[in-house]
């Protein structure tokens, strides 16, 4: 039987890996390393729009910690069956309030992703383009 992580990881990092700039993948204790960063997946099973996720103490913590080591970790956020909405650490935590929290993606149809959390919502909206480019270009 297939895991539901293994299912939605897989969504995920199989974009990744047909990518020609992807050299690499390894596991780390945040998920994946791609190249010389670290990809952090999170997952959401529900059919549609919006979507939640939730940031544990851990996850900041190990999150923070890769980006110290790494100097960047971008978080892909599987929407259900819809897409992925990537952010890099530094935007989720802003959208966090550096704190534990959940951050919601939502998506009407052909648009991008609108995305918020407790200190609200982020300025300008996702492109479901933008899914695997940052992983290997960065920030826009």
């Amino acid at each position: 039987m297939i895991e539901k992580l293994e299912f939605y990881h897989g969504a995920a990092l199989v974009r990744v890996i047909e990518d020609p700039r992807c050299e690499t993948v390894a596991k780390h204790e945040c998920g994946y390393r791609v190249n010389n960063r670290i990809l952090a997946i999170k997952y959401s099973t529900k059919a549609r729009s919006p979507w939640g996720f939730t940031f544990s103490l851990d996850d900041i913590s190990r999150f923070n910690a890769a980006k110290a080591e790494f100097g960047d970790c971008i978080i892909a956020l599987v929407c259900g069956g819809d897409g992925i909405c990537a952010l890099s650490w530094d935007v989720a935590v802003a959208l966090l309030a550096e704190s534990p929290g959940r951050i919601a993606a939502k998506r009407g149809f052909a648009g991008c992703y609108a995305v918020n959390g407790p200190s609200g919502e982020l300025k300008g909206k996702i492109a479901m383009n933008r899914w695997p480019a940052i992983v290997f270009d960065g920030e826009d």
